[in-house]
């Protein structure tokens, strides 16, 4: 999924601040203010009025703007996945007990499918992933 289709997945085509719906009139923030930095977790869905009131210092501001991301970045990776990101910076490598559950995970570019672990040939099996470089900077940046 592309970045910016993500981002508007995230809030549900709506203002990440006020919550208004019209995406014609939704756009992007640069949180970090640099606009090539295009990463997932710099950018941010806003409204013209918000955005707008943000760069102006008019009742918004860039604490409230994080706050918000933050929250939307544990939405996005679900708990199940910010708790395999954590486990995985403490571990390196991570065995989840339901592998697809990090699946989206490695899409994101956060985490690496290293290979299977057989525990019953017969019936299941489990998977190691790792932690990408990409994952440790969304870690430290954002999940500490």
């Amino acid at each position: 999924m592309k970045t910016l289709e993500l981002i508007f997945l995230e809030t549900d085509d709506s203002c990440a601040y006020c919550g208004f719906k019209h995406r014609e009139n939704l756009s992007k923030h640069h949180i970090d203010r640099n606009p090539n930095n295009n990463n997932y977790d710099n950018l941010i869905v806003l409204c013209h009025n918000c955005h707008h009131r943000l760069t102006n210092n008019k009742g918004i501001c860039q604490k409230d703007i994080i706050k918000r991301k933050k929250n939307l970045i544990v939405k996005t990776l679900t708990q199940y996945g910010v708790n395999a990101i954590r486990l995985a910076c403490r571990k390196n490598i991570i065995i989840p007990a339901i592998p697809f559950l990090v699946c989206h995970l490695i899409e994101m570019g956060y985490m690496k499918y290293i290979g299977p672990i057989m525990y019953d040939a017969d019936i299941d099996y489990l998977a190691k992933f790792e932690l990408t470089p990409k994952g440790k900077i969304l870690y430290d940046k954002w999940l500490k």
